[in-house]
């Protein structure tokens, strides 16, 4: 596979936390969640913390997965029942709390591990490098070829395409890419209609959000950078479950260990249902 590879850089790590006495919430609950939900009052807007939300899952992750962030982190901080006033405000501080600028600037030695995780992963060594892949991913990223997959199948065959009669030279392709082919081909129906663009998203806020704790940028230039995800996100997306599913599948196109695959498909799974979740509560529009 061709492009930038990145998984979990070292300072998201900085996040994970030992905890115990996890309970996951039984499906009756989640139903009536889902259905307080779906009243006006259990609507819940936050412009601040919207941009983090589209990197949650790697937020989730860092702290040990859903069972540990809803009830060690957000439970304990959550007052009233949802569709309150003081559900609302409560696990909006929460998630406040947790999810904005999750990595913040402290000592030398994490300011160091952050910039050497962009470097590492990323080949970022200044501002000016940061700000490159950053465009690089909100205006092109992997949707990019995998859009020129898409359309070398469209043109010959779709999802019944056969790879070993097409003219890859006619594409400016190699047999290097045969593997992208063959994972979109594979997955055809799987895709939303915005393609793998959510992975780009949450890769751009995350990718912010480890500068900030570099120190690459201060916190006013990081929000500038975080508003511009938004409309990005919402011109290709209208609920969450597509949103991640397209991430999901866009760590797989860029070759995502398959042990750590099965994770984030659990924990994306376990992130967007029940009753500590703020994406039962917040609409992607």
């Amino acid at each position: 596979m061709k492009g930038i590879q990145l998984n979990i850089i070292p300072a998201i790590c900085l996040l994970a936390i030992s905890m115990a006495g996890c309970n996951s919430n039984n499906n009756k609950q989640d139903k009536q969640v889902q259905v307080a939900a779906t009243n006006d009052a259990a609507i819940i807007r936050n412009d601040e913390l919207y941009p983090f939300m589209l990197a949650g899952v790697y937020f989730v992750h860092g702290y040990g997965g859903p069972e540990h962030t809803f009830d060690a982190l957000i439970k304990p901080e959550v007052k009233g029942e949802p569709g309150s006033e003081a559900f609302s405000k409560s696990i909006q501080a929460a998630y406040s709390k947790y999810f904005i600028f999750p990595f913040k600037p402290g000592s030398d030695q994490e300011a160091k591990e952050a910039k050497a995780g962009l470097a590492d992963y990323w080949d970022i060594h200044n501002t000016a490098e940061l700000e490159k892949s950053l465009n690089w991913l909100l205006d092109e990223g992997h949707q990019a070829q995998y859009t020129q997959y898409r359309k070398v199948l469209e043109e010959n065959g779709g999802a019944g395409a056969d790879l070993a009669a097409i003219d890859l030279a006619k594409y400016k392709l190699s047999k290097t890419d045969i593997p992208g082919l063959q994972f979109i081909k594979d997955h055809y129906t799987e895709f939303s209609k915005a393609g793998i663009k959510a992975w780009d998203i949450a890769r751009y806020i995350n990718n912010i959000c480890v500068a900030y704790q570099a120190g690459y940028f201060n916190r006013g230039e990081a929000t500038a950078w975080l508003r511009k995800a938004p409309q990005v996100m919402q011109s290709q997306y209208s609920d969450w479950k597509a949103y991640f599913n397209d991430f999901l599948l866009g760590r797989q196109f860029w070759g995502g260990a398959e042990s750590d695959n099965d994770r984030f498909k659990t924990e994306v799974a376990g992130m967007l249902e029940g009753k500590y979740s703020i994406y039962t509560y917040m609409p992607v529009k």
